[in-house]
């Protein structure tokens, strides 16, 4: 004899609407496939839960993959600014030689 699960049926409050039998049988089906095996349904849980776990991994990977590429960044940015304030440096130091060449 197969244990059947019973879903105790609470009064309704009000504001609140009646369980349809849809989605009682959804929410048991969703708890227990035992009846989807008999009659030969198979579900996808199992694949569509590896394809997730999968899709997670490559997110995952992909996350880190644009951190590792965004401090890349910083870093290209922070010395690009270093090279710019040597040349501007470099340019006024050549524009002041200049002038004291120009004055003597």
């Amino acid at each position: 004899m197969h244990a059947q699960e019973a879903l105790p049926s609470p009064s309704v409050e009000d504001g609140q609407q009646a369980k349809t039998s849809v989605e009682v049988v959804s929410k048991v089906l969703l708890k227990s496939n035992t009846f989807l095996r008999n009659v030969g349904i198979q579900q996808p849980a199992a694949k569509t839960t590896n394809v997730v776990k999968e899709l997670q991994a490559e997110l995952d990977v992909k996350k880190l993959e644009s951190i590792g590429l965004q401090q890349e960044l910083e870093r290209l940015k922070a010395q690009t600014q270093e090279s710019e304030a040597k040349v501007d440096k470099q340019a006024e130091e050549i524009k002041s030689l200049r002038k004291m060449a120009a004055d003597t």
